[in-house]
């Protein structure tokens, strides 16, 4: 794709930094038995150690339905049709690499204790959705350094939507959210880190960066099936 590019360190506003840990293969394998996840997770090390070094391994898990560990539903601005996911997800014909899609994955680690420790309608004015019904906050009750404000975004009129794909993760002691997300197109990703970031002209950061810290941060192309099959089968 034209606009593939390796993720580049992210110096926000108030010492917040989105660091990069660009590397050159990512695979993902998602999976209800996690005995089957894991012996397809240990062919492909097999395969791969011999060419490359494995720089990260995570694993996820759903948490009540699609919640993040801070106890909010994640992915809820995703597309809500197989039309709009397409359209906000995948390379459109004629550009190089249609059919597939640009992807960025960032492993987050919470700071849970402090979290707990705030009120639910703090955590909520954080987030910019309510808890329990997960409804969008309106009007005056969003505010603008809010989670949504922040990513719910439009660049030259055009609405900066992404189809994420995250999981949680994490044991007692580290826990957080493996990001994943799929975009047509390179800026859908950088404006809303921009954003978040506060490297936009208001200057103000995502407050939800008080509570959680990316650790890494790696761009990436997954081909159409058929660019994949082909590749491998040559």
């Amino acid at each position: 794709p034209e606009t593939l590019e390796d993720f580049t360190v992210i110096n926000g506003k108030e010492g917040h930094v989105a660091p990069s840990t660009q590397s050159d293969i990512f695979f993902w394998l998602q999976g209800i038995v996690m005995g089957e996840v894991f012996d397809e997770a240990m062919q492909i090390h097999r395969c791969m150690k011999q060419v490359a070094s494995l720089v990260l391994e995570q694993q996820g898990f759903d948490y009540h339905h699609k919640q993040d560990l801070i106890g909010f539903e994640d992915g809820t601005a995703n597309p809500k049709t197989d039309e709009l996911k397409v359209a906000a997800a995948v390379i459109p014909q004629g550009q190089p690499g249609e059919g597939g899609s640009l992807v960025l994955s960032e492993k987050w680690v919470h700071d849970m204790d402090k979290w707990v420790g705030i009120p639910v309608h703090c955590q909520e004015a954080i987030v910019g959705r309510t808890k329990v019904e997960n409804e969008e906050l309106e009007g005056d009750a969003m505010p603008k350094n809010s989670h949504v404000s922040r990513t719910d975004l439009k660049v030259d009129g055009v609405a900066m939507k992404i189809y994420r794909r995250s999981a949680p993760y994490g044991t007692v002691q580290e826990n957080g959210l493996m990001f994943l997300a799929f975009a047509c197109e390179l800026k859908r990703f950088s404006s809303q880190l921009e954003s978040m970031y506060g490297l936009t002209e208001d200057g103000m950061i995502d407050q939800l960066l008080n509570y959680s810290k990316a650790v890494s941060g790696s761009y990436f192309f997954g081909p159409a099936i058929e660019d994949l099959q082909e590749a491998l089968n040559g």
